[in-house]
């Protein structure tokens, strides 16, 4: 096919993308469990590559495309003039990972060390505070996760220990500890529940959820907005890379765009492996870190972003309460007899037992019948709760998922790329700063098992 025509060529590209994307959305219309639909989508991507590759000679490997080009290099070299604010920047990274211990870790005069101690423990604050407890409920939006109660409310724990424990854990160690000790306690629920099925002959660990999932745009995130994240992920994250790299004297051998199949995967920058490795703890710990450092600050800036957009945005959504469970999926109910859902108090209707209640929903009037307890089966939740929010105009919608996907996924790449793992990020943090090379081999044994038995539950 390369000895044909650029016009020609041309088309068949043109036609191959359409083809994909056509055949993707039909495979997600499907019946089918999420993994067949991943595992379709996967290979129909596999497929297309090859197809791309058979009309342009462009190489692949495995769906996976790299366009190269040194365009971005320059657009990298430009960016990193500052050079000050960027290690500013990384130094402030390492904080994030390690905490109060990153003062061991950066290399600066001790009141310059003090003073980016104390900007960072406001920004980890925040991380903890505010954008963490976030991430769940939005993603919930996505993955159908049942956040509310019978009351629109939210389950709270009582248990104040765990939590301080671990806000303290955080604060000393960082986040790479909190993500750490997340997975190792979860691993020990899993070891406890498969302890409780061998012995005792219980079902625990078939009634235990994974610790871990996937997510993936189309599967069981929006197929568009889960792209455009996972796009502006990529960039950030491996700019940051690219950035540090420059500022450390390491040559940058190409960038470019990546794709899987005809599906764009983001930028990449790739700095000279062989080069980065010669270079002082200190620059190879900046370069490492500024890649989990950018996508929590672009965390950060998408959920500042996204809750000013609920706020100017405010007259727009829809009113009412969201169905969760007992009616079908999606349903807003707006009233019930007769009276706006927003304008019931916190006692609640005090509905007659085995009475008759009509409901105004998206869906049109619907009729009820109370229980003996005066209750008509139906879990909900209000959309005045943030991440439930919802437009009937289009554009709005999607700005708000892109900007919750944005901001959740940011802070969970961000987070989850410092775990001590091989391959990961964190890992090479731990072997650099680490004298006793026996100690980040120990903890990384250690996580490898906890993170597979996060995985276990999966095949029950």
């Amino acid at each position: 096919m390369r000895n044909l025509p650029a016009g020609m060529r041309a088309f068949l590209l043109t036609l191959l993308v359409l083809a994909s994307f056509a055949l993707i959305y039909a495979i997600l219309q499907t019946d089918f469990s999420a993994p067949l639909k991943f595992a379709a989508s996967v290979a129909l991507l596999i497929f297309s590559a090859r197809g791309v590759t058979a009309i342009t000679g462009i190489p692949s490997e495995w769906g996976i495309i790299m366009l190269r080009t040194k365009k971005g290099i320059e657009i990298v070299k430009s960016l990193a003039r500052n050079e000050e604010f960027w290690k500013l920047f990384a130094d402030t990274g390492v904080f994030l990972a390690f905490g109060l211990m990153g003062y061991f870790v950066v290399k600066r005069p001790a009141v310059e060390r003090i003073k980016l101690l104390g900007v960072s423990m406001v920004l980890l604050s925040f991380l903890i505070l505010f954008v963490s407890p976030m991430v769940l409920p939005f993603l919930s939006i996505s993955l159908g996760l049942n956040i509310g109660t019978d009351s629109g409310g939210v389950t709270k724990s009582t248990d104040l220990v765990a939590p301080t424990l671990l806000a303290s854990a955080i604060f000393l160690g960082g986040l790479s500890t909190m993500v750490s000790l997340s997975i190792i306690s979860y691993g020990i629920t899993v070891i406890g529940a498969i302890a409780s099925t061998l012995l005792m002959g219980a079902d625990a660990i078939s009634e235990t959820s994974p610790g871990v999932t996937l997510l993936l745009p189309g599967v069981n995130l929006p197929l568009i907005e889960g792209i455009l994240a996972l796009i502006i992920i990529l960039i950030v994250h491996e700019g940051a890379h690219a950035i540090l790299s420059v500022i450390g004297k390491v040559p940058l051998l190409s960038s470019g765009l990546a794709l899987f199949g005809v599906i764009p995967m983001g930028a990449f920058v790739e700095p000279d492996e062989k080069r980065l490795l010669a270079k002082s703890p200190e620059i190879q710990t900046r370069v490492i870190v500024a890649g989990s450092a950018a996508n929590l600050m672009t965390s950060i800036i998408f959920f500042v972003l996204l809750f000013g957009f609920l706020f100017v945005t405010d007259p727009l959504k829809e009113k009412g309460w969201l169905v969760l469970e007992g009616m079908e999926n999606e349903t807003i109910i707006h009233s019930i007899n007769g009276i706006a859902v927003e304008d019931i108090g916190s006692e609640g209707l005090n509905l007659k037992p085995n009475s008759e209640v009509v409901l105004e929903t998206s869906l049109g009037t619907v009729t009820r019948e109370t229980n003996h307890d005066g209750k008509i089966g139906i879990i909900y939740s209000s959309l005045s709760y943030a991440p439930l929010a919802r437009y009937n105009f289009f554009p709005l919608d999607f700005t708000f998922r892109l900007l919750a996907l944005t901001f959740c996924l940011n802070f969970i790449i961000g987070v989850v790329n410092l775990l001590p793992l091989p391959f990961f990020d964190g890992y090479r943090l731990l072997e650099l700063n680490i004298p006793q090379k026996w100690i980040p081999k120990a903890i990384m044994y250690v996580c490898i098992i906890a993170f597979l038995m996060n995985f276990l539950p999966w095949f029950f």
